[in-house]
């Protein structure tokens, strides 16, 4: 069958130029009246072929006796707003994931919210949505937090059987930035810690001991802390997982000065980690550390710190796989860091040790 032998008597078919010379073929019930369905692609010829794979949803829509479908045939529009009600999806998040993910939310009820659920099987359904994310290539990180945000929902439908599959998984990122083996080195951040004021000295040197994320780092408590390692529910997690992080001699002696510090002031604090104007502030810390680094010649982010502290753990003895379980990463991941810093450097001092030994020696 083709586009024209689709008979929908009343309804209304309209081509149109879209943004980024994409095209959009819109279905409308009557001449100005409500939204059926869109086809879009990059040219015509893409624009019909989605119209052809999506005839049979289309023919149901406007069998349909309202403008949208009916509530039993579920759309993505409504997948997203479940997830946005459930305790387990949009409401489990932090405040400050939801300021990111609500115009995400947004983005993708633009794109995709009159598809039925039913489509997401429909045989080129993964190629729109990489067509989705290409078209805001021009800033790569939010093409890639959109992806990631429709393969959350669409998991979540999956999950609550709103939706047989999710066309999203595997779709690659845009944006290359692969970060996964950088640490700051020692001499690197002795030359950041001069550009640091005392309290966020504090704050930067137990990053480096203990590998925390930022948030977890922030909003660590007191009550979290006993003599040999740091438990607390983690930052990022939503179901619950808890964080174990052993306390190393770099990490023990940050904390015995922050412990001189509350135990000094008239009002002890419940946080560990605290400024002038009381706990940190996320983009506060990061802000400082960034003009830190500027200032130090040093091209590194407080998140590079994480693998700081692995080569740090690496050093005190631990193995890869407890490194990984630490930080949530892969154990060929700590693997590399051990390989290009700790490994390199031991070589580098025992080569240095063996001809003072020859010095020495005559």
């Amino acid at each position: 069958m083709t586009p024209a032998a689709i008979k929908l008597p009343g309804a209304h078919r309209v081509k149109m130029r879209l943004a980024g010379d994409r095209v959009g073929i819109y279905w409308y019930r009557r001449r100005g009246g409500p939204l059926l369905m869109k086809f879009t692609g990059d040219t015509l010829g893409d624009a019909l072929r989605a119209e052809i794979a999506g005839q049979q949803d289309l023919i149901d829509a406007y069998a349909s006796p309202t403008a949208r479908p009916e509530p039993s045939v579920i759309t993505v529009r409504e997948i997203v707003t479940r997830f946005k009600a459930a305790p387990d999806g949009y409401l489990s998040l932090r405040d400050s994931t939801r300021k990111v993910w609500a115009p995400m939310l947004d983005r993708v009820v633009d794109e995709f919210g009159d598809l039925p659920a039913r489509a997401l099987n429909a045989k080129g359904m993964r190629r729109a949505i990489i067509d989705w994310r290409d078209r805001y290539a021009a800033t790569p990180r939010s093409a890639d937090y959109g992806v990631q945000v429709l393969k959350r929902v669409l998991n979540f439908g999956v999950d609550r059987e709103l939706c047989e599959t999710n066309p999203a998984l595997g779709v690659g990122a845009i944006y290359k930035n692969n970060r996964a083996d950088q640490i700051v080195e020692p001499e690197e951040l002795t030359a950041i810690l001069a550009h640091l004021s005392p309290a966020a000295r504090l704050a930067v040197r137990l990053s480096a001991a203990t590998g925390m994320r930022r948030g977890d780092l922030i909003d660590l408590r007191w009550s979290e802390v006993s003599d040999f390692s740091i438990e607390r529910a983690a930052g990022k997690s939503t179901n619950g997982v808890r964080i174990m992080v052993p306390l190393i001699r770099e990490a023990r002696d940050v904390l015995a000065e922050l412990r001189q510090i509350r135990d000094s002031a008239k009002v002890a604090s419940t946080f560990v980690l605290t400024s002038r104007k009381g706990p940190w502030h996320a983009d506060g810390l990061t802000s400082l550390f960034v003009r830190a680094a500027a200032k130090a010649g040093v091209k590194k982010s407080l998140h590079d710190l994480r693998g700081t502290a692995a080569t740090r753990f690496v050093i005190a003895g631990l193995k890869d796989e407890e490194i990984a379980d630490i930080f949530g990463w892969e154990p060929d991941r700590v693997r590399k860091i051990r390989v290009r810093y700790v490994d390199r450097a031991r070589v580098a001092q025992g080569i240095i040790t063996r001809l003072e030994r020859r010095g020495e020696n005559g």
